[in-house]
């Protein structure tokens, strides 16, 4: 299948990088539906067939995207420079029309791998070499693959046994690459065992960008796994492995009885501590590498209680035991903070300054709306005993960096929706980072990017709501409207194109072009206001003036969008700008506007019509000779009238004049004779 119309990405994620033009079929790769070649599926992505048309010889595959959760493709042009044998090498993006799915679907070309999977499953055994072979053939090219991500901004993400390849067919002599990192949003496919604790505890959509930290930690446990030729607690549930991470540490659950070398044991130590400021950073691994050893750390352990704390039949042991349970049973949760049993065990029991007093700010604290809830009491009581782990409000859960993430992926939920809205209103966000204290400088900058949200949250008028929320925490979000569900529109070009193929489509007419989720999206990434394009598309009243918002956004749209043209879809806004034109009073007029725009809809330019159809101008000449027509047309009726009138009371109005011209004969020889009489009188 040819990549008719792709778009190629630059370093925005834009079109018209890579040489691949628009929709005039000058594409430089060819996808091929019927060669999967499952041996690379990324899930949700599906892997096929590639090839490139100016080197049919290159071997490449290419992985269809979900639409519904969205590459990055904001990081591809960056992770193009990137060449490193640690890393699977992508080539370009695109969108296409994909025939399986019946719709246009994002996909990404990259470099075959000489080899391999290491393991297809992440219970399948691994096949063991010498550290030797792990440090030369996995560490040392894998650590410099991560160095050129970070020098790039970019963090993987992805890092797991399952998502490494062979760079040859032999496993024993192939240095071992990273698979891909950017199909699908970060961190969802990440089993917990690969996670930090903290990220782990969050929903898979709500883990986040994180940090080289995190994907440190996950190269540690993969380490591991290569070291002992299988994945650490592959028989155990996530919730297990969190549990035995929290209870022992991660290097000690994860460790399980193996043995290892004093000189790979430094490594996995350092690369799985769970404190992050202790945890190994690159330029620790280059020393490693280089060979100076550095000084063994030992995992630090929180405090555990002297006494349980007894919770819906589980004894707890710690202050983070204590927010896991409180977050799963949350509406029992509430008791043994607001009668003191917390308080209790806290002072008496676990003995720990910092909680204590983290707990009692957590109650002192109120929310500036002023409205205190027993929710929102819980919600930072839970934050207080586990600063570190996700901000949690009832069956809303993510990361601090992962909110955007799980609010796109849950936002239809209505529970996580409403629970979203209140951990946004309650200031859950500032008080995480209240109370992680120094820790938190790198998550300070999401306050106000969280507070400006709250707004939005409050309105209901369209362009606003939960949809301008989700696009705004959301910049690789293709827009959800139904009116584009088989498209896949990331920006305003896409989006233009888009209307263009459905007005193709539907010469007839498409009815709104303008819906919830266009209007937030195209709020969301216009450069100026549409207040009262967006004011009017909520006009019951005027169907003209909803017309005319909808090909104004589009319009504007269009200017953003730089030089495309869409004369359909500008025959279908004639169409649906017919109550506009009947604006016009004056038939010739409307003939005139009509005749004009069929003629300028061809050149694909909205603004051209609009200004036809809503010129000021020409609608201020139009009322004004409407209104002198008018005048002119009542004086006329009156004279007709009063023509009728006359015409049909000729006898009575006969009578009446005659009776009126006596009258005045009378008068007027009266007052002759009073003059004469009077002259008469002077004389005599």
């Amino acid at each position: 299948m040819n990549l008719i119309g792709a778009l190629m990405a630059d370093q925005n994620g834009q079109a018209g990088e890579s040489g691949a033009t628009g929709a005039s079929g000058n594409d430089r790769y060819d996808v091929h539906p019927e060669q999967p070649l499952k041996q690379y599926d990324s899930s949700p992505a599906l892997a096929y067939a590639a090839s490139e048309k100016r080197n049919p010889s290159r071997q490449l595959f290419a992985l269809v995207c979900d639409p519904k959760q969205p590459p990055r493709h904001d990081m591809i042009s960056s992770t193009r420079r990137i060449n490193q044998k640690g890393l699977l090498r992508i080539v370009d993006w695109c969108v296409v029309n994909w025939s399986l799915e019946g719709r246009r679907c994002p996909v990404l070309i990259y470099d075959r791998p000489r080899g391999n999977r290491v393991i297809a499953n992440i219970g399948d055994p691994i096949e063991t070499v010498s550290e030797e072979a792990v440090s030369r053939n996995f560490i040392q090219p894998v650590t410099a693959a991560l160095r050129e991500l970070y020098n790039q901004g970019i963090t993987h993400r992805a890092i797991r046994p399952t998502n490494l390849f062979y760079d040859s067919v032999s496993a024993t002599q192939a240095n071992v690459m990273l698979g891909e990192c950017l199909a699908s949003p970060t961190g969802i496919n990440q089993p917990a065992v690969y996670e930090t604790i903290e990220s782990a505890m969050a929903p898979p959509n709500g883990r986040g960008p994180g940090s080289i930290a995190d994907d440190l930690y996950s190269f540690g446990v993969t380490i591991l796994a290569m070291l002992t030729g299988r994945s650490p607690c592959s028989e155990m549930t996530d919730d297990e492995v969190i549990d035995a991470k929290l209870a022992q540490g991660s290097y000690g659950a994860l460790i399980a009885g193996h043995r290892l070398s004093l000189t790979m044991m430094e490594v996995v130590r350092g690369l799985l501590m769970d404190d992050v400021e202790e945890r190994w950073t690159l330029e620790d691994l280059d020393f490693w590498i280089a060979g100076r050893r550095l000084s063994p750390k030992q995992q630090a352990m929180p405090a555990k209680a002297s006494r349980a704390f007894s919770f819906e039949d589980r004894e707890l042991l710690t202050g983070r035991d204590v927010a896991r349970a409180f977050e799963k049973r949350w509406d029992a949760a509430i008791e043994p903070v607001r009668g003191g049993a917390l308080d209790t065990w806290l002072r008496r029991s676990l003995g720990d300054e910092e909680a204590i007093e983290a707990v009692n700010s957590a109650k002192a604290a109120v929310s500036v709306t002023g409205t205190e809830t027993d929710d929102r009491l819980l919600a930072r009581i839970i934050i207080a005993l586990d600063p570190e782990g996700p901000v949690r409000f009832k069956s809303f859960s993510a990361s601090i960096d992962g909110i955007g993430g799980q609010i796109a992926a849950g936002y239809t939920d209505e529970n996580i929706r409403k629970d979203f809205a209140e951990a946004l209103r309650a200031n859950l966000i500032a008080f995480s980072c209240e109370m992680l204290g120094g820790s938190a400088s790198d998550k300070m900058r999401y306050i106000p990017q969280y507070d400006k949200m709250k707004p939005f949250l409050e309105s209901t008028d369209i362009g606003q709501g939960i949809e301008r929320v989700v696009y705004e925490l959301n910049p690789n979000l293709p827009c959800q409207s139904p009116l584009l569900e088989t498209e896949y529109v990331y920006d305003m070009s896409e989006m233009l194109h888009a209307y263009e193929r459905m007005a193709q489509s539907n010469p007839d007419g498409m009815g709104a072009l303008v819906d919830r989720h266009v209007a937030a999206f195209v709020a969301t990434r216009m450069k100026g206001g549409l207040t009262a394009e967006l004011r009017d598309l909520e006009n019951r009243f005027d169907p003209a003036a909803v017309a005319i918002a909808n090909v104004r956004i589009l319009g504007h749209v269009q200017e953003q969008a730089g030089a495309v043209k869409v004369p359909n879809l500008c025959a279908v806004a004639v169409k649906m700008l017919e109550p506009a034109v009947e604006r016009f009073h004056s038939r010739q007029q409307r003939d005139t506007v009509k005749h004009r725009l069929q003629q300028i809809s061809k050149d694909g330019r909205l603004a051209d019509i609009l200004r036809l159809v809503d010129n000021s101008q020409y609608l201020e000449n139009d009322r004004t000779s409407y209104r002198n027509a008018v005048r002119e047309f009542l004086r006329s009726i009156l004279e007709m009238q009063q023509m009728a009138f006359e015409k049909s009371h000729r006898t009575q109005l006969s009578r009446a004049i005659g009776a009126e011209i006596g009258a005045f004969i009378s008068l007027i020889l009266s007052l002759i004779a009073v003059v004469i009489m009077g002259v008469f009188w002077m004389v005599s």
